[in-house]
């Protein structure tokens, strides 16, 4: 519960409360959102309620859209799982250091994404290297 002061009597915030938030502004997205919120306008008021009255359940439903798009995420991972880590066991020591270097820091929670993710770039970096190294035996074009 907030704190209430007195008629009159002014407040001053700590100097290390953290700075308000601030928004980037998409001009396309903001005339998408206006769209789509005109032609929902039951939604924009139940949202505006729930945010009103139950500032909690709102950041709930926030969290569980993201949620559900994380799954969705995972499912995919989980599919491409068995060939990442075939890949990175077939990677010489160096590597498979550079890639465990990289996963230090991630959170255990996201560490599977993560481990994906970084096969993926080393993919991409060796198949960058077979794109721009000249072949042997082949003529200079004139």
């Amino acid at each position: 519960m907030p704190i209430k002061t007195k008629p009159g009597e002014t407040t001053t915030l700590p100097t290390d409360r953290e700075s308000p938030l601030q928004f980037r502004t998409n001009p396309e997205v903001q005339q998408r959102l206006d769209e789509y919120k005109a032609a929902n306008k039951g939604d924009v008021e139940y949202y505006s309620r729930v945010v009103k009255e139950a500032p909690g359940r709102a950041v709930d439903m926030l969290l569980h859209k993201d949620m559900q798009r994380h799954e969705s995420e995972m499912r995919l991972v989980e599919k491409q799982m068995p060939q990442a880590k075939e890949f990175y066991d077939q990677q010489p020591a160096h590597i498979k250091e550079r890639i465990d270097e990289r996963l230090k820091a991630v959170s255990p929670y996201y560490r599977e994404k993560a481990f994906v993710g970084e096969v993926l770039r080393e993919m991409n970096r060796k198949n960058r290297q077979l794109l721009t190294t000249p072949k042997t035996g082949m003529a200079a074009a004139v």
